[in-house]
């Protein structure tokens, strides 16, 4: 085998009590319901080593994906060849700021880094012969499109009133691709899964959770193995939900979402082909994404505006961007691509994709297995489709976490066609 693969998983739980970040307000976390971990993977093939992060946050901002990337080289994985991606639970703490949130520094520089530092060491040091393989399927009663036309024409996000509702606004994208590998006595060492979809579940709650990634990652052991770790890579979620208020009976359950999930991917890896011997490739880019004009068509007063949180957090939020915007006149964005052998690809977008981009990005990649990766190496914010500011909602309303101009989405799709084409 020239094939290398090596996994590992630590702890990444806060302290408590601790904030938490996901809504717009104060909330204080006060029980563990399940413990939020980073997974960690890499693969070696001759002289290349390529790596990928997992971790059940909110996001991660870009300064603390470089300190693990100043990590990660020491280890012989090249900054460009370490993917570091927040599965996007809502129930984590504070890793970043946002609304009435601060980041909590304390975490970061004590906990987080640290461990994760300690999870790459150990992931390299367990490099070992591999073989992996690849597999897709669909999964269509999971997520669901979150924004809806209403009959006034504007556009809503987690709409309450079902009898003003028009249409869904977007798609979903159902697929659901896993890379697993296994050791050369055939024991599964670990699987990275992507699938498009927001972890929204216990946010508001007093609770630290993981949500459905996790319950996903456990049923997973409970199919390959309690050494099997499990990487959730989501993918461009942004407008997508587990929630679906067109279905009565629909039953938004985290633990029932995991193990649907699970089941899939046991399923779709039921009679595999196996390599051994793949290419590895890593390569970035870094974009200028153009500040939204805050006083422009689209910032403060854009017609249908949606805030969920005080209209006070929605104003101090703005006069801080208006004080980011007098420092520099962009947000810089990395988009990355990571290939194992001919066919497989990973490229990510630093912010919270609509579906379409994902679904565009894989249309035209060269790549049969096209994995596009939200929330990875920092956070931009919600990245909308340029026609969903026409019918506004709560993802394109000015705030810090959507604050990118309405280009932002061309521009991404372009610099990762251009990536995947390299």
């Amino acid at each position: 085998m020239t094939l290398r693969a090596g996994f590992a998983e630590i702890d990444i739980t806060p302290p408590l009590p601790c904030e938490k970040v996901g809504w717009l307000v104060r909330i204080v976390a006060e029980t563990v319901r399940d413990p939020l971990v980073a997974h960690v993977a890499v693969f070696e093939s001759g002289d290349t080593r390529i790596g990928f992060v997992s971790l059940d946050l909110l996001s991660i901002r870009w300064r603390e994906v470089d300190r693990i990337r100043d990590a990660a080289e020491k280890l012989g994985i090249p900054k460009d060849h370490l993917m570091v991606a927040a599965t996007h639970t809502h129930a984590g703490p504070a890793a970043v700021g946002a609304g009435d949130v601060k980041r909590n520094d304390g975490y970061i520089d004590h906990v987080l880094v640290p461990r994760v530092t300690r999870a790459l060491q150990e992931a390299v040091a367990a490099l070992q012969p591999a073989r992996i393989a690849f597999a897709r399927g669909c999964e269509d009663r999971v997520a669901f499109n979150r924004r809806f036309v209403m009959t006034d024409g504007s556009t809503m996000c987690h709409a309450r009133d079902v009898a003003k509702i028009r249409c869904r606004e977007g798609a979903t994208d159902p697929q659901l691709a896993v890379l697993a590998a296994t050791d050369r006595n055939g024991r599964y060492m670990g699987t990275l899964v992507n699938y498009a979809c927001h972890p929204t579940h216990f946010g508001g709650d007093n609770t630290i959770s993981p949500g459905w990634p996790g319950a996903m990652g456990n049923r997973l052991k409970d199919h390959f193995g309690p050494q099997c770790v499990t990487l959730f890579l989501n993918g461009t979620f942004g407008d997508v939900h587990t929630a679906n208020p067109l279905n009565p009976e629909h039953a938004d359950d985290p633990q029932r979402i995991g193990a649907m999930l699970a089941d899939d991917v046991r399923r779709l890896l039921a009679a595999p082909t196996w390599l051994d011997d793949v290419h590895l490739t890593g390569r970035t880019t870094t974009l200028r994404l153009p500040w939204r004009d805050i006083d422009g068509p689209f910032g403060r007063d854009m017609p249908h505006r949606q805030r969920f949180g005080t209209e006070d957090i929605y104003e101090r939020e703005i006069e801080q961007l208006r004080l980011k915007q007098s420092r520099r006149d962009h947000f810089p964005a990395e988009v990355q691509c990571l290939t194992v052998g001919p066919d497989c690809a990973y490229v990510s977008i630093p912010g919270e994709p609509f579906t379409e981009l994902g679904l565009r990005i894989k249309a035209d990649s060269p790549f049969a297995y096209t994995q596009v990766v939200g929330a990875a190496n920092g956070m931009v914010g919600y990245i909308p489709t340029r026609r969903a500011f026409d019918g506004g909602g709560y993802e394109c309303t000015l705030i810090t976490s959507s604050c990118v101009d309405v280009t932002a989405a061309d521009a991404v799709v372009d610099a990762a066609l251009n990536l995947l084409r390299q």
